[in-house]
């Protein structure tokens, strides 16, 4: 693939307009719904080689949102796309002040693994509704999927509007040292700088959708059954490869036996004929991310779960005694396993939280709206729930995104129009009158009729 050549087409492409009216920005988005709906099954199949994932949380966690979201823009691109007009000021008297949202350009899209359709296509909506050409480069860790979208945007679209690039780290550098309107990026903090780095070099603004250790505050009041139901259903979607997932689970200390207990019915109750891979449950995608979470899981005091097969790559979700000085606690720990740590005084949370970088997502489970506001207000965080977990990513309302080692910028429906457009300022302004106070030469004279017009 020359990929100077192919992001030049598309520049060239975006110039010419083929991408602005709003009948060709929803047809694209209509083609688009279209790929996904009539190849669903293969898109499943495809996730289900890359890392086993049952067909059912496939189509929730990776068709069904996609699908969502492509429907809630074009129900809602008209009115989003419409000049804005603003008031004015005594200075610019008489005028029309108008914002005006243009696409930005031809962007760059590199999505991530662990939901390589989901985390690939939802941003590229947003870049579509926005008016934009896109090159979506999906990870090669999940190359089945990686090679379907290919195949199939191949069928779909011209190059020169939307096309997927295929590859590895080569790839990515060559895609990355282009001059793009706009990067999104979603992966590790390890790899946005990188891709911040580059960025950098061409002046590309960017986007990071990165991840953290996300918290789970079990208060002393909360629904202890509703809390463990919740959370590891958080932690078990994908197997704990979701970058929103509960991290860990910091409760109070009254709690921790009655939490233990609960977990132990709740693992019984969702999974009742055993761990299945493809059935009712995900393997770890690869063998190098199976052996970090194992060593791991062997440094750990298991309180319950534990079981593992390299073979399979499968791992058991995993309640585990921590502390905050263990291994499992220094970075996000993107797996089925779960460290239980317990406070004394809801006044230290912060003080423990902050010690560590802003998580993506922060959950709590509490029926005190005072205690719910003492955290919000004094722990930084990307978003969250209270008394649920992840569920804020299925709200087209609120803007998904990180704050500092997390991420930078948010989408989501209208967010995601807003991330990928770039707001224009215009003032109107009639021919007359046309005062001779705001031309040279000046002097003492205009100078106090200014002060005397514009100033308090």
């Amino acid at each position: 693939m020359n990929v100077q050549k192919l992001v030049q087409d598309q520049k060239t492409s975006y110039l010419n307009g083929s991408t602005r009216s709003l009948k060709a920005r929803k047809g694209v988005l209509i083609q688009l719904k279209k790929l996904i709906s009539t190849h669903e099954k293969e898109l499943c199949d495809a996730i289900n080689a890359d890392f086993g994932k049952p067909y059912i949380e496939s189509y929730i966690t990776e068709i069904y949102t996609v699908l969502d979201e492509i429907d809630y823009h074009l129900k809602n691109l008209s009115s989003w796309m419409k000049p804005v007009s603003v008031g004015g000021s005594i200075v610019t008297f008489p005028s029309k002040n108008i914002i005006y949202k243009q696409p930005k350009g031809t962007v760059l899209i590199i999505g991530a693994w662990n939901y390589p359709v989901h985390l690939s296509l939802m941003p590229l909506v947003g870049a579509i509704s926005a008016g934009n050409t896109a090159i979506l480069k999906p990870s090669e860790l999940a190359p089945n999927t990686s090679s379907k979208l290919k195949e199939l945007f191949d069928n779909y679209f011209k190059p020169e509007i939307l096309a997927v690039a295929e590859g590895g780290v080569e790839v990515s550098s060559e895609l990355l040292s282009q001059p793009f309107d706009h990067i999104f990026f979603t992966g590790s903090t390890r790899v946005g700088r990188i891709v911040m780095k580059a960025a950098a070099e061409n002046l590309v603004p960017v986007t990071l959708e990165l991840g953290g250790k996300s918290p789970a505050i079990v208060h002393k009041d909360a629904n202890l059954e509703v809390a463990a139901n919740r959370i590891w259903w958080g932690k078990t979607i994908n197997a704990g490869q979701t970058c929103v997932a509960p991290d860990y689970v910091l409760i109070h200390a009254s709690l921790k036996d009655a939490f233990i207990s609960a977990s132990k019915n709740v693992l019984s109750s969702f999974y009742q004929n055993d761990y299945l891979v493809d059935k009712n449950y995900t393997r770890i995608v690869n063998n190098s991310h199976f052996d970090r979470l194992h060593n791991l899981l062997q440094k750990s005091i298991v309180i319950l779960g534990g079981i593992s097969n390299k073979n399979k790559r499968f791992i058991e979700p995993t309640l585990v005694d921590a502390s905050w000085s263990d291994d499992i606690m220094k970075d996000e720990i993107f797996g089925p396993l779960l460290p239980l740590l317990t406070y004394e005084n809801e006044k230290e949370i912060p003080h423990l939280l902050n010690k560590k970088t802003s998580p993506l997502a922060l959950y709590m489970f509490t029926e005190s709206k005072k205690f719910q506001d003492f955290i919000i207000q004094n722990v930084p965080f990307g978003g969250g729930c209270v008394n649920d977990t992840i569920s804020h990513l299925g709200n087209h309302n609120l803007p998904f995104g990180g704050v500092g080692y997390s991420g930078m910028g948010s989408y989501h429906g209208k967010y995601s129009f807003d991330t990928f457009s770039r707001e224009q300022g215009i003032l109107k302004k009639p021919s007359w009158p046309d005062p001779d106070v705001r031309y040279p030469p000046y002097n003492e004279t205009k100078l106090n009729w200014f002060k005397r017009l514009f100033t308090k």
